[in-house]
């Protein structure tokens, strides 16, 4: 995921080691260097100041709301000292931006401070199954199946708020100056802007391969109680693709665990994939139903043990 940070940065460079012209007639390269960063718990200070901002500016409104014009110069107020704290204490990057020509060139270098600051940062679970149902017909008859096995995705979602600094700054004086001229609609809407325009949203998924394994485990066994056995053994690979994946992103310990019950779901899907009859998946599964119901509360347990950490 690309930081507000970075997006800001990247975005006054106008393109990171750009290439133009014909035969390289013209280069232009731009590189983004952090000048400093900030400790986990300077990070935590900065959303809080990003936070009471908005909080300021929230309240103002109220008290225009009621005809408070005081009261509401002193949110403001107290929003605009915010602002030059988090401008004082926001990651600063050096862009350098060099361009040349045959007989010239240009460089630059400047100093820009981090626009967007984070307010919150928030990570959930986005647990979906999804039945896809599709007629299927295979070459000779074999691995017929009325329906698709359903489809699952388990992903580890974050959402993350961000306040535009530079545009917070300039409608809370722009609210400022409009309440001393006592126009206090326009004071309003300044307010309001900083809500609609100034607070960013970022939604990102990534996979998580154990919810992953999980699920195709339970609908393995559910498609196998609804005597989808062909249907039981597509999703059993698909488990087995799913722990693969854990195995390498996960401890010693779990990793081996993870290893050990694939080797289990592959030695019993290696035996349907050497039927010559595949109308035998039916009793290779049924043989293995006891296994294949423990396989999934035992991935289930892994799962629980890794929410709570």
């Amino acid at each position: 995921m690309v930081s507000a940070a970075a997006i800001c940065a990247t975005t006054l460079a106008f393109g990171i080691n750009a290439q133009a012209g014909e035969h390289h007639a013209i280069t232009s390269s731009t590189t983004v260097t952090p000048v400093n960063t900030l400790t986990n718990q300077e990070n935590q200070s900065l959303s809080l100041a990003a936070s009471r901002v908005l909080y300021h500016a929230e309240t103002a409104q109220l008290a225009l709301a009621d005809k408070k014009k005081d009261d509401a110069l002193t949110q403001i107020d107290q929003g605009l000292k915010l602002i030059k704290i988090i401008k004082a204490s926001v990651p600063k990057y050096k862009i350098t931006t060099s361009i040349k020509a045959p007989g010239e060139s240009y460089k630059s270098s400047e100093q820009v401070p981090q626009r967007y600051v984070t307010v919150l940062s928030d990570a959930y679970l986005e647990d979906i199954i999804a039945p896809v149902l599709q007629s299927r017909k295979s070459k000779g008859g074999h691995h017929k199946a009325t329906s698709n096995p359903e489809e699952d995705f388990s992903m580890q979602g974050r959402v993350i708020i961000s306040l535009d600094t530079i545009l917070a700054e300039h409608m809370l004086n722009q609210a400022k100056s409009d309440l001393k001229a006592n126009k206090l609609s326009d004071a309003d809407n300044a307010l309001t802007t900083i809500k609609n325009e100034g607070v960013v949203f970022e939604s990102v998924s990534v996979p998580q391969p154990l919810a992953e394994a999980a699920d195709n485990l339970y609908l393995a066994k559910t498609e196998m109680f609804n005597g989808r056995y062909h249907n039981a053994y597509v999703t059993l690979k698909e488990a087995s693709k799913d722990l693969k994946a854990y195995e390498s992103i996960s401890g010693n310990v779990r990793g081996r665990d993870a290893r050990g019950l694939r080797m289990k779901i592959d030695t019993l899907t290696a035996k349907i994939d050497a039927l010559k009859d595949k109308n035998e998946t039916r009793k290779i599964i049924n043989d293995a139903k006891d296994d294949i119901v423990s396989w999934g509360h035992e991935v289930r347990s892994w799962f629980g043990k890794q929410l709570n950490r």
